[in-house]
This record gives structure tokens, C-alpha cells and sequence, in this order.
């Protein structure tokens, strides 16, 4: 999908494989939206970027994921700035070892990486260009694999809390909401494909801030000093893998990519394994529901897909 003057949101996009994203993307010749929470960061991003692709255009919107007023008001920001979209990459994530909550009482990895995107993506549905291919990319994990959703309490608040488990769960959501979003885009017959992409594992900053990933002794210093890029790839590679699903001509609805090579920690890119668990349409409409009452945003709900009016979609708070 060629991409030149084209509008693609990134969250997340002043550090790591966002950065890289949108240095890429821009590279394309697309119009970047940089969505990110620190208005200083994202401004030396933007720098660093026009160093680098000097005719890049991009503009920067503040917005802290994790919590619901910040959403919407970065979501008025963009109808009142730009107000078309053709691309939105749901790239923002963190990976943090302390339980903590936002401030509705989410569970911070389940708000930042999971349920900021379901509610993100809702409020932009009507900012979708309707003329045109446009897409929805959502970034996965390797730890998807091994997510579980606890339906009972996604917030930890009466089971123990585990850094891990957290992460996996917050990415298995991420998963099964790609997949279900495709089907009820398709169901509502929008020209607007969602699908999936994973890294793999890439040498960036994410968990080492808050010592979720800090190195622990002089060996795991040395591993990350001398010998991290090696074994897992850098950055700009890591981030070609979601360029690929936010560009390529052959990609379709549903699709999940990530690198090829030994346990998909690195390679050329191509189709990824998906865990089933994913692709269940029970765990699916399941999964719609909590996110829908978490939330408060509520779209492309079973009883508003109506297949004789494509276009039947609510957003509200």
C-alpha cells in the first residue's frame, strides 16, 4: 500500500521501534502523526527524525495511553489538527516489575498495552478515510503464546500479581482484539483491514527504565553492553516488521506477521504463529464485552453490526 501523503498515527513513537516506525514510514513518504505521552521527548524525536528524512512531515499529539481522559482528548486534538486517518499503529507498550494501576483502577499492562488501544482505536473509527484501503496494525508479542485472560480479575486485584503473566495477559488481549476487530470491520464492511504484527525480540529500552529488564548482574551488563544486538536484532530491523504489515500490497484482514528466523526472535519477515487461543471467536466476543465495559467506549457492538448498513458505529464514553 503505497503510503506517500497518507496520514499514519503511531503511539508510542519518540522511542524504540516506534521511533523507527515513523523514521521509515516517513521515509515513505506518509504524513506522521508521533502520539506520544512526553511532549519533550517527542520533540527531540521529531528532531532527530528530520535529521534523518529531512523533507519528513510530522506532527506530534500528547497522549498517555494508559489513561482514558488523555485518550480523549488526544483523539479531539486529531479531529481538530488533522481530522483524516488512514493508518493507526497501536505501538505504545511498557513492561513494568511493580504492580501499579492507572487512575480508574486498571492494571497498568493491561491499560497501556491493551485496553488504551481498544479505546484509542474506537474514538478514531469515524476518522478513518471511508474513500479509500486503510489499516489498523496492533503490535504483538512473543509473549501472546503464553497469555491466559483472566475474565474474573484482569486487574489483579484479588489473584497475585506476576510481572510476566501481567505482560502476557495484556498481550493475549491484544491478539484476540486484532482478530475480533477484523471480523466486525468486515461484518460492518468498512474499508478498513486490522492485523497484526510482532518484533520478535529487539534491543530497546522497554523495561530496563523500571528494572523489569535491568541487567542483574556484570554478565547480563555485559550481555546488554556487547553482545544483546547480536543475539536479537536491533531496533530498525524489529520495526520494518510492522512497517511490512502497515504497507505490503499482498497483507489481508486478520493477518499476523513477525520474523521468520530460530523461535521468531529475528529474520525476514513473513507470516508468525499465532496462539488459537487468539482466534477463538467465543474468546473474541468475550473479550469485546470486558473491554467494552472497562472502557466505557463502546463500537462495533453485536447489536449494532447490521450487514445491510456498513456503516452503523458508536463511540461513546
Amino acid at each position: 500500500m503505497n503510503v506517500s501523503n497518507k496520514n499514519v498515527l503511531i503511539t508510542g513513537a519518540n522511542s524504540g521501534i516506534g521511533y523507527f516506525q515513523a523514521q521509515q514510514l516517513a521515509a515513505k513518504g506518509a504524513n506522521i502523526i508521533m502520539a506520544c505521552r512526553s511532549l519533550d521527548k517527542a520533540e527531540q524525536a521529531r528532531e532527530e527524525l528530520l535529521q534523518n528524512v529531512p523533507d519528513a512531515r510530522v506532527t506530534i499529539l500528547t497522549v498517555d495511553v494508559s489513561e482514558p481522559d488523555s485518550i480523549l482528548h488526544c483523539v479531539e486534538s486529531f479531529k481538530k489538527k488533522i481530522g483524516s486517518l488512514d493508518v493507526l499503529i497501536n505501538n505504545a507498550g511498557i513492561v513494568t516489575r511493580e504492580l501499579s494501576r492507572n487512575s480508574v483502577g486498571h492494571e497498568m499492562h493491561m491499560a497501556t498495552n491493551y485496553l488504551g488501544a481498544f479505546a484509542l482505536t474506537g474514538l478514531l473509527l469515524p476518522c478513518f478515510n471511508p474513500d479509500s484501503e486503510t489499516r489498523i496494525v496492533n503490535v504483538g508479542s512473543l509473549a501472546h503464546r503464553f497469555g491466559k485472560l483472566n475474565f474474573d480479575d484482569p486487574n489483579w486485584e484479588s489473584t497475585e500479581y506476576n510481572l510476566w503473566r501481567a505482560y502476557a495477559q495484556s498481550k493475549i488481549a491484544t491478539a484476540g482484539f486484532t482478530i475480533e476487530l477484523d471480523r466486525r470491520l468486515k461484518q460492518s464492511r468498512r474499508k478498513i483491514m486490522a492485523l497484526g504484527a510482532h518484533p520478535g525480540f529487539a534491543a530497546t529500552d522497554v523495561g530496563k527504565k523500571n528494572g523489569a529488564a535491568a541487567p542483574k548482574n556484570a554478565f547480563h551488563q555485559w550481555y546488554q553492553d556487547k553482545m544483546q544486538e547480536w543475539v536479537v536484532g536491533t531496533a530498525p530491523d524489529a520495526a520494518e516488521k510492522i512497517v511490512y504489515a502497515a504497507t505490503s500490497d499482498t497483507a489481508k484482514g486478520g493477518d499476523y506477521y513477525g520474523p521468520t528466523g530460530l523461535f521468531e526472535i529475528k529474520g525476514p519477515i513473513g507470516k508468525a504463529k499465532l496462539n488459537p487461543l487468539a482466534q477463538d471467536p467465543v474468546f473474541g466476543k468475550r473479550l469485546w464485552e470486558l473491554s467494552e465495559a472497562l472502557t466505557g467506549v463502546r463500537y462495533l457492538s453485536e447489536c449494532e453490526l447490521n450487514p445491510a448498513n456498513g456503516h452503523n458505529v458508536k463511540a461513546a464514553v
